[in-house]
């Protein structure tokens, strides 16, 4: 919340989505880690819902990152209230219907020429997909048709 007080919201927008050593922005790393605060915040500054609407790798890691986050919540019912609530809320802000999460099935994150800066064990979202059971279990977790 300090980095968005002193930085215009296109500024702390092109911080936010720069990847750490391991492939993984910050908005994803709140997804990942059930961080239902920061993500509300983060999803009310118009420059962050207007960058994940309008590119579409940032939209299909979110995504890859919701089914990610079912898959956990299944392994450990325990987070599967806060899985229901980030899914809900991430869907909303970010006006993902299950059409959105169809056509994104067909893009493909491109490889990085160079893999400078990422550790050995980083995220490789060129050698994923989006399966057919995501979009099953991102509408039964609240995401609209």
């Amino acid at each position: 919340r300090k980095m968005s007080a002193l930085l215009d919201g296109n500024a702390f927008a092109a911080l936010l989505f720069k990847n750490d050593g391991y492939n993984v922005n910050a908005l994803e790393s709140a997804i990942r880690k059930n961080k239902v605060d920061t993500l509300q915040y983060l999803l009310q500054l118009d420059a962050v819902k207007m960058e994940c609407q309008s590119n579409k790798d940032i939209m299909w890691r979110i995504v890859w990152w919701l089914n990610w986050l079912t898959k956990k919540a299944s392994d450990h019912p325990t987070t599967k209230e806060a899985t229901d609530v980030i899914i809900k809320m991430v869907g909303e802000a970010l006006s993902i219907t299950q059409e959105t999460v169809k056509e994104l099935q067909t893009h493909k994150i491109v490889e990085p020429e160079s893999m400078t800066g990422f550790a050995e064990e980083h995220y490789s979202y060129w050698n994923e997909s989006i399966p057919d059971e995501a979009v099953a279990k991102l509408r039964d977790e609240s995401i609209p048709d």
